[in-house]
């Protein structure tokens, strides 16, 4: 049985309440954040009570940040949540999403709080390349679930670290399988010093616990990487 997050939306004056209630995973993803964004796009500000939504993999919980950055950020879009349990809020916050997105205990703190502009206490920790990498994740969920489950199969675990840990694990690995894991060749195509690339990889090896001689593993990281690193426009 496949995913599935149903949207309950509640209109009120000047703010919109929606209850996201299922799990959001690679599946769901694109879906909801599509959701998100044209409620965003409406007049007001929205609060999305998270009470019933379950995360099938931590790093889908930068849907709310990237939805906000789609709708053009604040003050056009105002976005902020509620009812997140305390393993919610666990996987919220390493993420930078409620330094982002501001995370309420109430609906009046989440409509006092979309009233504030951002400021450096809550500008997102992911950066850019963890804004990137979240869009990537939502566009191939969109354009082919399989190939979003296969992608977070295989690279899942670099991309979290790579939202956060600033290191490019993905973009290295990728280089380095393109260029025949030759360390010299996959240095001077990233522009960094060989042993940083030597370093990247055995973080690489650290996190994924995959054999990087293994002919079967090489193989399916190749593709994950090749699908990864399409631009958006390119079909499937």
């Amino acid at each position: 049985m496949k995913d599935s997050v149903e949207v309950v939306i509640q209109q009120a004056h000047g703010y919109v309440v929606v209850q996201l209630v299922g799990v959001l995973s690679m599946h769901t993803i694109a879906a909801t954040r599509t959701t998100l964004v044209e409620l965003l796009d409406g007049p007001g500000c929205v609060v999305a009570d998270l009470s019933g939504l379950q995360l099938r993999h931590p790093g889908c919980a930068t849907v709310f940040a990237a939805a906000t950055t789609q709708a053009g950020g604040w003050p056009l879009a105002r976005l902020a949540l509620i009812g997140a349990d305390p393993r919610m809020l666990s996987h919220l916050s390493p993420r930078g999403v409620g330094p982002a997105v501001p995370v309420a205990e109430s609906l009046g703190a989440a409509l006092a709080m979309t009233d504030q502009p951002p400021h450096p206490a809550r500008t997102s920790s992911t950066g850019p390349a963890g804004d990137q990498h979240a869009s990537r994740i939502t566009t191939i969920a969109q354009t082919n679930p399989d190939a979003a489950r296969f992608v977070q199969d295989w690279l899942g675990v670099l991309i979290e670290h790579d939202m956060f840990g600033h290191l490019e694990l993905v973009t290295t690995l990728s280089t380095f399988l393109e260029h025949g894991r030759d360390y010299t060749a996959t240095s001077r195509a990233l522009g960094i010093h060989p042993s940083t690339a030597r370093y990247r990889v055995y973080r690489i090896n650290q996190l994924t616990r995959l054999d990087l001689h293994d002919t079967e593993n090489l193989l399916n990281l190749h593709a994950a990487t090749r699908l990864f690193t399409r631009t958006s426009d390119e079909p499937f």
